[in-house]
């Protein structure tokens, strides 16, 4: 099983990438306006690339929030199970 830790430094990695990507492409933004080093297509298909990463690292993100809904929904699961066998324990005395 992979460790969480390395996971975290991962998706940190990837994130750190995606803001360095993205400034590069406000750069080239700027050098267009300007007279531009990059054809707009370039800077289309770099835009497009940047919001397919943003849209994985918020999916990524949502899918570990709804892990940890699912566990916790299964911790309150088992607490009111043990709840109802305990107030049916007492109920029987």
């Amino acid at each position: 099983m992979i460790n969480k830790k390395l996971i975290d430094r991962i998706e940190f990695v990837a994130i750190i990438l995606l803001i360095i990507f993205g400034l590069f492409i406000a750069y080239q933004i700027i050098l267009k306006i300007f007279g531009g080093s990059w054809a707009t297509e370039d800077i289309i298909v770099a835009l497009l690339v940047f919001v397919i990463g943003f849209v994985f690292t918020i999916a990524l993100n949502l899918v570990k929030l709804n892990l940890k809904h699912d566990h916790l929904e299964r911790q309150f699961y088992f607490l009111a199970k043990d709840f109802k066998r305990y107030v049916s324990y007492k109920d029987k005395r």
